[in-house]
């Protein structure tokens, strides 16, 4: 698997919290009077706003990782379609097209490959 694959499956880590020195006091991101711990970025974070941040970066990679195989999907099928026309060139064009393993290769991934595709929604 490439690093860029590699990159693609990370699963955002969860930020650490020292809960055994929480604070009551009204939480910086909801207004809401609970325990709370200090935010990285300044001032004071609970629980739930803890939760929705992890929250938000999940939904972020899973968007991002659903363009990805989007993209990759439609990149397949154009990779397909050209792999298509060219070994209906070379069948229609080469009279010894059955010696050519090539050609027989590319015929068979194709039909290997028939129906593969991402499936969801």
């Amino acid at each position: 698997m490439t690093a860029l694959n590699k990159q693609a499956l990370r699963v955002p880590e969860r930020k650490r919290h020292d809960w055994s020195q929480a604070v009551m006091r009204d939480c910086d991101f909801c207004d809401q009077w609970s325990l709370t711990v200090k935010h990285e970025n300044s001032g004071c974070i609970c629980a739930i706003c803890c939760d929705a941040e992890y929250t938000s970066e999940l939904k972020c990679a899973l968007e991002s990782a659903i363009d990805r195989a989007e993209a990759a999907e439609k990149r397949i099928a154009e990779h397909r379609k050209v792999l298509n026309s060219l070994a209906a060139v070379a069948r229609r064009y080469l009279p010894d097209y059955d010696e050519h393993p090539e050609i027989q290769a590319a015929d068979e991934l194709l039909e290997s490959t028939a129906g593969l595709g991402v499936k969801g929604e």
